[in-house]
């Protein structure tokens, strides 16, 4: 004798089985409509938002000065590119001065982080900040390059 459980799983495995065998009332065509929509929405463009460097303050423990060189990054959706880039262009100085300000304010510790997430965080709130739309989602590196002297 099956206990009760094992019954009701049974059951309703077996009905799942029955319901995909059943044909069912859809439009292929309407479906693949859907989901290419979908993917052109939400497919993810890099627009470029310029090279920076910055010599970071000395360290109070070793007097070593840390010198940044990078290549930023941000991924828009595909559809806000062109309009991204505008504005980009327009509000460049604006840009430059808050990503300046940013990596300026590195702390030693931010650099430990392989993935550089406390300072993507900051470099997307400073950037969409000047931003009309805050139509970038997320912010990368191309390059990065870190000097001790």
């Amino acid at each position: 004798m099956l206990s009760p459980a094992i019954h009701r799983l049974t059951l309703s495995a077996a009905l799942a089985v029955i319901a995909l065998g059943l044909p069912g009332c859809y439009n292929g065509e309407k479906l693949v409509e859907q989901v290419r929509k979908r993917a052109i929405r939400t497919r993810m463009d890099e627009v470029s938002l310029g090279s920076f460097r910055v010599t970071l303050p000395p360290s109070a423990e070793t007097g070593d000065m840390t010198e940044l060189d990078l290549e930023v990054y941000g991924e828009a959706l595909r559809y806000r590119t062109s309009k991204l880039k505008r504005e980009l262009k327009e509000k460049s100085f604006l840009i430059g001065d808050r990503t300046l300000r940013t990596l300026r304010q590195i702390q030693p510790e931010d650099l430990l982080d392989p993935d550089l997430a406390e300072i993507r965080q900051r470099l997307l709130e400073a950037i969409n900040g000047v931003l009309d739309d805050q139509s970038i989602e997320a912010i990368g590196f191309n390059e990065v390059r870190l000097m001790r002297h």
